[in-house]
């Protein structure tokens, strides 16, 4: 059996769709396009070689296949934060700058 490395993006895109039941949702909770989260996802299954979602033209669900992978997935990003977080040396404290049009400003 090949050994597959799945991405962290690709694990968030296929979470956050599972989640919201929806890739337009899904987008817009992860700030990236409806086409970027649905290529994300293509490309998780095609590395995998199997369909993690059944899709209609009103419903997105989660294959069986999908719903074996949530749980590995969502651990797999659990365990990816923690990790950041205990190695991670870069400083939480600092100037904080925010780009604010003239308009808005006031």
């Amino acid at each position: 059996m090949a050994k597959v490395l799945m991405k962290g993006e690709l694990l968030e895109a296929f979470v956050t769709v599972a989640e919201q039941r929806s890739f337009t949702r899904a987008a817009i909770a992860l700030h990236r396009t409806q086409s970027a989260v649905s290529m994300q996802v293509g490309r998780l299954e095609c590395s995998l070689g199997i369909e993690l979602f059944h899709r209609s033209a009103r419903r997105v669900e989660l294959s069986a296949a999908g719903c074996n992978l949530l749980d590995y997935a969502r651990r797999i990003l659990a365990l990816n934060d923690e990790a950041v977080m205990h190695v991670s040396t870069a400083p939480e404290e600092g100037p904080l700058r925010i780009g604010v049009m003239e308009d808005y400003g006031g």
